[in-house]
């Protein structure tokens, strides 16, 4: 489905992804991307989602270049979340939600009503069906990112980038959202590719974890491999201990060291 292939990027010639090549996969599945800060997630999320452009290497989706897609036919297929919300704007949550249809009206047409229609639909997948008439200013942190997330479903993606979902959200919003995530994922078959810096989270509802550090892939595996204590180590520079249940992985810092 999406193939990086030996891509960099740089900001005034500082750089944030080097050499980096991964392969995703469609098919239905909840991929994490995870690091530290600055580590070059959300440039590859960006870059994926057409908002930047690679500076060297490649990439594919499909089986076809980025550049060779028209930005119409894309935004039909690929759904990106970014981690900033621009929230300052009075609209409800149905016409934030309504307006992830763009890509499929015609030239000078208007939504219609089997637009607002999927729009309910995406609400409802995303829990949020009771906030359609409110106003994002309105809202909750939780609950904008439910409305969000149901605009980029929208559109029916085969393949949704989410940038840092669990930023700014508690604890129980965190679980509600991460259960969200994996309900759409076998529900409509979607593959999500998602940035986050929790690493507990992380691995608790994904199948694969891509693990960046200073813009090179430093890992790429199951969470259990990631979530080893040598590793966490390693790869993000505190000590801590592993626990293991219901054959998930957990670490717990060990605040000693």
């Amino acid at each position: 489905m999406l193939r990086l292939a030996n891509v960099s990027y740089a900001y005034s010639g500082v750089a944030a992804l080097r050499e980096v090549s991964i392969a995703v996969e469609g098919g239905g599945s909840l991929i994490a991307l995870a690091g530290q800060n600055g580590s070059g997630k959300s440039t590859l999320l960006k870059i994926a989602a057409r908002v930047l452009a690679a500076g060297r290497g490649e990439v594919f989706f499909e089986g076809r270049r980025l550049d060779e897609w028209q930005p119409r036919e894309y935004a039909k297929l690929v759904g990106y979340l970014p981690q900033e919300i621009d929230v300052t704007f009075p609209m409800t949550a149905i016409d934030v939600v309504v307006s992830g249809r763009a890509p499929f009206l015609g030239r000078f047409s208007w939504e219609g009503a089997s637009d607002y229609a999927k729009a309910e639909e995406a609400l409802a997948l995303c829990d949020a069906a009771h906030l359609s008439a409110r106003f994002l200013d309105e809202m909750s942190g939780g609950e904008r990112k439910r409305v969000f997330l149901a605009r980029v479903l929208a559109g029916a993606p085969k393949l949704i980038l989410l940038d840092e979902p669990f930023a700014a959200l508690d604890i129980a919003h965190v679980q509600q959202f991460s259960l969200l995530l994996r309900d759409i994922v076998n529900r409509t078959g979607s593959t999500v590719l998602f940035a986050s810096h929790d690493l507990n989270w992380a691995a608790a509802y994904s199948e694969r974890m891509i693990v960046m550090r200073q813009g090179l892939v430093a890992l790429d595996t199951t969470p259990a491999e990631v979530m080893r204590a040598e590793v966490v180590r390693e790869l993000f520079g505190f000590a801590a201990e592993t626990i293991t249940r219901d054959g998930r992985s957990w670490i717990v810092p060990n605040v000693s060291e």
